[in-house]
């Protein structure tokens, strides 16, 4: 058996599983729209949950940065404030979301107004008092790094595989209680 083969064994054996649910039975709901949608709105949030954490990882780890080495300079005053050299945060993800109007934008501020786009890197930026805690809570470092964010792409997985199993008793559970009501 080749590779290709058994990968389009596979593919048939998952799309018949989960992805073509038998609701042939219905009688209140529309089988056929549910059998469209059902797959769709599983998959659709599954991977909305492991979207939303890769965003989150990445504004932890990548652009939290910044703010924890602000934060260890004790940068909390114009007097006391660094580069982005001084304090090795020189990236250009960093440089693009001090330049516009974002969340690490509003915790990272700098001391005299930025005048064009190369001024990011001659600049010197402070986290105010009055955010210094708000700042170093929100971008606090992720525990167990791309390990935990590994795992949670296995969870999203195993759950989606789940949901598509038990969603069509669902869907039958749904009708029958509008068939109590009608």
């Amino acid at each position: 058996m080749s590779l290709s083969n058994l990968f389009s064994e596979l593919s048939e054996y998952f799309k018949e599983k989960y992805f073509s649910p038998d609701l042939g039975d219905l009688q209140y709901l529309d089988g056929d729209s549910a059998v469209r949608f059902l797959p769709l709105c599983v998959v659709g949030i599954c991977a909305g949950i492991f979207i939303a954490a890769l965003i989150y990882y990445y504004n932890a780890q990548f652009l939290g940065k910044t703010v924890r080495k602000l934060y260890a300079a004790d940068a909390f005053s114009p007097a006391k404030a660094k580069t982005l050299d001084e304090i090795g945060c020189n990236k250009r993800a960093v440089c693009r979301n001090l330049r516009r109007d974002t969340v690490l934008s509003k915790y990272v501020v700098p001391v005299e107004p930025l005048q064009h786009k190369a001024d990011v890197e001659l600049v010197r930026f402070y986290i105010p008092e009055e955010k210094r805690l708000a700042a170093i809570k929100r971008y606090k470092e992720v525990r167990g790094g791309l390990r935990s964010l590994l795992l949670l792409f296995v969870l999203c997985t195993a759950l989606c595989f789940f949901l598509l199993y038990y969603a069509p008793d669902a869907v039958r559970l749904a009708d029958n209680a509008i068939g109590l009501f009608l």
